[in-house]
């Protein structure tokens, strides 16, 4: 199974504020920032009850503070293909989610109101075709995930279980785990 449109939601804290104009000030600086044309725009979806919050586009990916189900978190949702083994792909997922969920918790605009919880993760394929939300395709891909997620918490213990059992639903999977890593340490974690 080769995985594409790897997505990766890190919830936010409990006592996280959420202010969408505040990370619509944000992605504005990174687009003026970019050294390249791959950020286009920003969408905001606020106003959508338990939606994508705030969605910034690029080319090969979308970032959000999404909130589907009621539940906050900065989406990473890659659209195009990943070179590498499904290991390699999993591990620049979790590294791009990471990197700028650390980016977000140091950004003035959203004054020190946001932080992730590294230890609640939420895993999916975008891609129905490419992972069908079957049992077989629950395990063939938690035995590839497991390895890069040992090497992220650093041995500290952590539970998968699938979110769903119905086909009709996109296929994801709930990471929980008992590690109270800051999300940089995570980072660092997955270069080691």
């Amino acid at each position: 199974m080769d995985l594409q449109q790897i997505n990766v939601k890190v919830f936010t804290t409990e006592e996280s504020e959420i202010n969408y104009t505040n990370f619509i000030k944000v992605f504005n600086r990174w687009m003026e920032e970019a050294d390249s044309d791959d950020y286009l725009n920003y969408a905001d979806y606020s106003h959508v009850d338990a939606g994508p919050g705030v969605l910034l586009i690029l080319k090969q990916a979308n970032y959000s503070i999404d909130n589907a189900y009621h539940q906050h978190g900065f989406l990473y949702n890659r659209k195009h293909a990943v070179e590498g083994d499904n290991a390699d792909k999993i591990r620049q997922a979790f590294a791009e989610v990471l990197s700028k969920c650390e980016l977000l918790e140091a950004a003035a605009e959203l004054e020190n109101a946001v932080h992730f919880n590294g230890a609640d993760l939420l895993f999916m394929i975008n891609n129905r075709h490419v992972a069908p939300n079957t049992p077989e395709i629950a395990a063939s891909i938690q035995a590839e995930l497991a390895p890069v997620l040992e090497q992220m918490y650093g041995g500290d213990d952590f539970t998968v279980e699938r979110t769903s059992e119905d086909p009709r639903e996109r296929f994801a999977l709930r990471i929980s785990a008992s590690s109270d890593k800051p999300i940089s340490e995570l980072l660092a974690n997955l270069g080691d």
